[in-house]
């Protein structure tokens, strides 16, 4: 069993007239530092969304690309471009800026954009044509090499395979609607059991204080248990366990099927903190907070896919979609906060970068 990759074929010259032509959702082609993409398979992913690749089909969008305000691009994003290669772009003479060349100079531009941060360090880790797993329990790479390149975005255009059963491939594939589905009726059952000991408003007040418990356990397991790359033993085991619970997203950012936590795996993480309340509290009180929490699991979740998949247009959510991919495109040990950056400046990891272009640092 096989997952589709981009397509290699060998480059060609492209003429203004022909990218013109290309500009479909079903074959569109852009230009970027003379330069011709196929990025057909890849417009659905798109971090900004489907529509603003649309929008700009069949043209050169160097602006656009530079362009903060519209959709910030990092080095991840040049570096996945060249996935997509087609050919240099051929201009007229007559439109070649300085008289430049007929065929503009393909690889510069586009080469001191790459070297510029961390798509200059990609190599090969695992072949994403075959089931995943089994390559992370046989994996002879160091830690410090899987680290390296696991954090460097890849994008394929279905789901990856992870073990090659398709039993298996179903149950470890979660669809976004599958959290509320499962877990909304929890968070009813929890608020209803503490409604039947304590006031409404002692309810409330439980389920609010639960959502501001769930922001730092966001924090926290992102932190401390999904990035827990210093203490990570540098063994094939620990590596595909890192893999599975956090890597693959970082590793396959736009992978529709590998972002919200399966209900069984968020089952597991609940019980340690849910146990640690139970030791001095009674069910009704835990359950009040937990409804809460589990609440807020919810909302995270959901945010984050949001984040990941939506074209954001509202202020609020547009800044945490720059902030959240930042974080997976420029500088991933820092900028740990996804429906919040407020547990990011109570422990110092604000994230921060250094612009490409302008050299000056940034708050994402």
């Amino acid at each position: 069993m096989t997952v589709a990759q981009p397509a290699t074929t060998a480059p060609r010259p492209v003429t203004l007239s022909e990218l013109a032509k290309h500009k479909s959702e079903s074959d569109l082609w852009v230009a970027h530092m003379g330069r011709v993409y196929n990025v057909t398979q890849f417009a659905n992913d798109h971090p900004g969304g489907a529509d603003l690749i649309l929008e700009y089909a069949g043209q050169e969008i160097d602006q656009v690309m530079a362009d903060a305000e519209i959709h910030e691009h990092s080095d991840g994003a040049y570096d996945m471009l060249t996935e997509y290669y087609v050919g240099p772009l051929v201009k007229s003479a007559s439109k070649a800026k300085d008289g430049a060349a007929a065929i503009i100079d393909p690889v510069s531009p586009l080469d001191e954009q790459l070297t510029a941060g961390l798509a200059s360090a990609k190599r090969p880790l695992l072949d994403l044509s075959q089931p995943l797993v089994w390559q992370m329990l046989t994996s002879t790479f160091s830690k410090d090499y899987y680290l390296t390149q696991v954090h460097i975005p890849r994008h394929l255009p279905e789901p990856a395979y992870l073990f090659g059963n398709p039993v298996l491939e179903v149950l470890t594939r979660t669809p976004w609607y599958v959290v509320p589905l499962t877990w909304t009726p929890v968070v009813a059952y929890l608020a209803w059991s503490a409604a039947q000991v304590f006031p409404l408003e002692t309810v409330v007040s439980m389920f609010f204080a639960g959502l501001v418990m769930w922001s730092f356990f966001e924090y926290t397991f992102h932190r401390f248990l999904f990035h827990i790359d210093t203490y990570l033993p540098d063994h094939p085991y620990a590596l595909t366990l890192h893999f599975l619970t956090h890597g693959i997203h970082h590793y396959l950012p736009m992978d529709r099927m590998r972002l919200v936590l399966p209900p069984i795996f968020f089952a597991i993480i609940v019980q340690p903190p849910w146990f640690f309340f139970r030791a001095f509290l009674d069910f009704p009180s835990c359950a009040g907070l937990f409804s809460g929490g589990i609440a807020g699991y919810i909302i995270y979740d959901l945010t984050h896919y949001y984040l990941h998949h939506a074209r954001v247009r509202t202020g609020y959510l547009r800044d945490l979609k720059k902030y959240h991919l930042a974080h997976h495109y420029k500088e991933y040990n820092e900028g740990f906060g996804i429906t919040s950056k407020a547990w990011d400046y109570v422990f110092g990891t604000v994230l921060e970068y250094t612009d490409v272009k302008s050299g000056k640092r940034k708050t994402a």
